[in-house]
């Protein structure tokens, strides 16, 4: 009786060891697409075209569900147009994403939520220009933001997203008058 107590058992693990190890074919490419492609870059449009600035991305694909990053904003523009108080002058923006309902293929896109740190220099513009004598700011902002990111197959990647952070107060403006930062924009890149 022992024996046959203990047979059964035996091909009742090595039955679920088994089916354990079956895996769709999608689950098999997504596998394998998250092991090899883990690393996107990408190039704001929007950024580029209305600005202008050069604004690059960089995201570490951590698995299917979340990535850690790094932005880059560099202006290209000049102190003449009236349109705004300040200007960003450069910035440098880590982030963390958390996907959701990202159980397709390939992982890492799909509708996500984000946190993020800004640090940022600003320089006056427009009408405070002149009660600032010229000075550029040093600033960080803390802030969350909301996006979707599609990528095909060979990796190509269209990612739209918008966040809201807010300054900590660091900078020793006489005019404190921009306490929150926009950031977002359509990114075109390549996940490889």
């Amino acid at each position: 009786m022992k024996k046959i107590i203990f047979t059964l058992a035996s091909l009742m693990i090595a039955a679920v060891s088994t089916a354990q190890e079956d895996q769709t074919d999608s689950q098999n490419r997504l596998d394998s697409f998250t092991d090899v492609k883990k690393h996107e870059l990408s190039l704001d449009v929007t950024a580029a075209l209305a600005i202008p600035a050069l604004n690059p991305r960089y995201e570490y694909i951590l698995g299917r569900y979340s990535g850690i990053g790094v932005e880059a904003f560099i202006s290209l523009g000049d102190n003449d147009n009236d349109g705004f108080e300040e200007m960003e002058k450069y910035s440098i923006t880590p982030y963390y994403r958390q996907y959701f309902f990202s159980k397709e293929d390939y992982g890492a896109k799909g509708f996500y939520g984000e946190g993020f740190v800004k640090f940022l220099t600003y320089e006056p513009y427009g009408f405070f220009q002149d009660q600032r004598n010229n000075e550029t700011y040093f600033e960080t902002a803390i802030g969350a933001g909301i996006g979707w990111k599609w990528v095909s197959n060979s990796g190509f990647l269209i990612d739209l997203g918008i966040g809201v952070g807010r300054d900590l107060g660091i900078a020793d403006d006489p005019i404190d008058d921009f306490d929150v930062r926009l950031r977002g924009g359509l990114n075109f890149g390549w996940r490889f």
